[in-house]
């Protein structure tokens, strides 16, 4: 797939987002140096990664809920040069977590 801009990569992916019911989050960005122009960018699931550990205690008392799975669903956009467009060259859609039904897909924090 080709995109003219990122923000439009963004704005399609978050539309099949909310369509499966899941949420998503920018998390990589590159930049060319000399004229800071977007050259690639990774739109990763909201339950990327883990938390790492709370260094100011370790025993709290009310310890946040985890919201983190470590899931590798992400879209990744490499900017073409000929064309002058954004293309898809990695999509992983597998998730490790439960989606959001459809009558609750509004209330995921990307839409």
């Amino acid at each position: 797939m080709e995109f003219d801009y990122e923000e439009t990569t963004y704005k399609f992916y978050n539309e099949y987002a909310e369509k499966m019911g899941l949420s998503i989050r920018k998390e990589v960005v590159v930049k060319n140096k000399c004229i800071g122009e977007v050259t690639s960018r990774i739109f990763v699931c909201s339950k990327e990664g883990f938390r790492s550990k709370d260094k100011r205690d370790s025993l709290p008392k009310h310890p946040r809920a985890e919201t983190m799975a470590g899931c590798d669903a992400r879209l990744s956009i490499k900017l073409n040069r000929c064309g002058n467009k954004f293309i898809v060259n990695h999509f992983e859609e597998v998730h490790n977590h439960a989606l959001v039904t459809q009558d609750c897909a509004h209330t995921v924090p990307s839409q």
